[in-house]
């Protein structure tokens, strides 16, 4: 269509990657190049393809600072013929550099495209429960931003009707009292002074505009902020839906593999929190697929095929398709159990398998306990499953006269090298209040990317929680106290359980005493 690239410029709103447009995201996903400003979410980033360039507004490639202006980048990117996202943070043409940049690219001749990004000043007083324009309330409001350092006249915004949004640096907070003092503004004015609007760690102070910097110097923020001062800030205190749910400020370790991680950072962030996805463990193909294959070759011999968890469903469908199989390969009276609901979820999802038996508790006792009445003698059992599972189920069937088949379908392996050192850095700076467990692997693979010997000093104050007792198992025999463990064994349970801890709890430093010793 072009006989060059073209330059997306893209907003990407105030920080909180769901405010990401879709067009915004498709656009991520089939670049060439994304030119971002730091601190980009990392989420965000994650959603180029693997090919992607990632450059750095003023780095070169080599990180080392770059001496041309962003446009000529964005102008060489696309001259290559790259497609070429321009990530902006909010919008591109609100406080910022993309009208410089568009206007640089039209000259040049490089087509361009502007997708329109959620603007800071307007998200972080809805997310701050503060309706800038309602009924029964003025129809107007003012927002005020610095662009290239330039001064409002405060004076003249002190006579403006309804809110006045003011999108600037901390800093400037006693000079924008002062100048609205000067031009006649009552002192005791409503002002609502936001930190970090619309991300977890959210902040809000509020106070009466001549209060209102030393109120903000004394609650610590360093900004950027946004400061709405009017009466519509009061009915924040009925309309404050964001830092009250139960999750909010906390900051929440996932330490599962990376394509599994969405459920439970999606609830954890539902109940507030920022969630950090590090994944102490990646899930691959067995060594050796034969096994596997033998298995597959003589599905109808089998009287049970045992499935403990969705990776094993995964690894055993994708082996079935690439020969040339479905589900019709498993013999007739073929009977099957699930291990958890998300587990029987897989099954029907990858094999339009509808599971016989799905055990009240999530874990291979429980399977046993399920099979109480079953007669196994003569039995033959396939289960697929990691290559690192314990041999409790097996053991058990053999027991009862099953010939069983336990094959490797998939295995653990640590986590990158990259995730290490996000991982260690994260828990020496204090930002993270728990980590998450959702296997004895992840739990193994944490202590060794953190190091044993350093354990107790890497934890600092952060809590741990489990997604069931086997994973439980693994955290108190790597000397970690356990503050959370879910009722059952799902990612659902988890999450409830720790906005509960947290709603109900104070928090927990990783030297307290174990709170869950005694239940086991």
């Amino acid at each position: 269509m072009y006989d060059t690239g073209i330059v997306h410029l893209v907003g990407a709103g105030p920080g909180d990657p769901g405010l990401l447009t879709r067009r915004g995201a498709d656009l991520l996903a089939r670049a060439d190049a994304v030119v971002f400003e730091p601190p980009a979410p990392v989420e965000m980033l994650e959603l180029c393809g693997p090919d992607c360039l990632r450059i750095e507004a003023g780095r070169a490639a080599s990180g080392a600072p770059d001496p041309k202006p962003v446009h000529e980048r964005l102008i060489e990117l696309a001259e290559e013929g790259k497609t070429v996202v321009r990530l902006h943070r909010e919008d591109p043409f609100v406080f910022g550099q993309g009208v410089e940049e568009a206007k640089a690219l039209s000259r040049a001749g490089i087509p361009f495209e502007v997708v329109p990004g959620v603007s800071l000043g307007l998200a972080a007083p809805a997310y701050a429960g503060i309706p800038l324009v309602h009924q029964g309330g003025t129809s107007r409001f003012t927002v005020v931003g610095e662009e290239y350092g330039a001064l409002p006249d405060f004076r003249s915004l002190a006579r403006e009707e309804g809110a006045i949004v003011f999108h600037i640096a901390a800093e400037r907070l006693g000079e924008m009292a002062e100048g609205l003092l000067a031009g006649g503004m009552d002192p005791g004015t409503w002002t609502v002074i936001i930190d970090r609007g619309g991300l977890p760690a959210q902040r809000v102070i509020e106070s009466a505009l001549e209060k209102a910097p030393e109120a903000a110097e004394l609650g610590g923020l360093s900004g950027p902020i946004v400061a709405v001062v009017g009466e519509a800030g009061r009915l924040r205190w009925e309309l404050n839906w964001f830092e009250g749910r139960p999750l909010h400020g906390r900051r929440i370790l996932v330490t599962r593999p990376r394509e599994q991680a969405g459920e439970l950072a999606d609830r954890l962030e539902e109940a507030g929190a920022e969630v950090l996805i590090v994944p102490t463990i990646r899930i691959a193909p067995p060594e050796d697929a034969g096994p596997l294959d033998e298995a597959i070759g003589r599905l109808g011999d089998y009287d049970w095929a045992m499935f403990t968890s969705a990776n094993g469903v995964r690894f055993f469908a994708d082996r079935l398709r690439a020969r040339g199989l479905d589900a019709r390969a498993f013999a007739a009276g073929c009977r099957i159990l699930a291990v958890g609901p998300g587990t029987a979820r897989a099954l029907e999802e990858r094999l339009r398998l509808r599971a016989d038996l799905v055990p009240e508790r999530y874990v291979a006792e429980g399977a046993i306990e399920a099979l109480e009445g079953e007669d196994l003698a003569g039995k033959r059992v396939l289960i697929p499953r990691a290559a690192e599972a314990r041999e409790t189920l097996p053991l058990a069937l053999r027991e009862r006269g099953a010939e069983v088949d336990a094959v490797p379908a998939y295995r653990s392996l640590p986590g990158e090298a990259e995730g290490a050192a996000r991982l260690r850095r994260g828990l020496a700076e204090g930002e993270i209040d728990m980590v998450t467990f959702t296997s004895g692997s992840t739990v193994r693979n944490f202590v060794e990317m953190v190091g044993a010997e350093r354990l107790p000093e890497a934890m600092g104050r952060a809590a741990v929680a489990s997604i069931g007792p086997v994973t439980s198992e693994a955290v108190r025999e790597a000397g970690l106290p356990l503050h959370v463990e879910a009722h059952e064994s799902t990612v659902r349970a988890l999450a409830r359980e720790i906005a509960d801890f947290y709603r109900f709890h104070p928090a927990m430093s990783w030297g307290s005493a174990d709170p869950l010793a005694g239940d086991h």
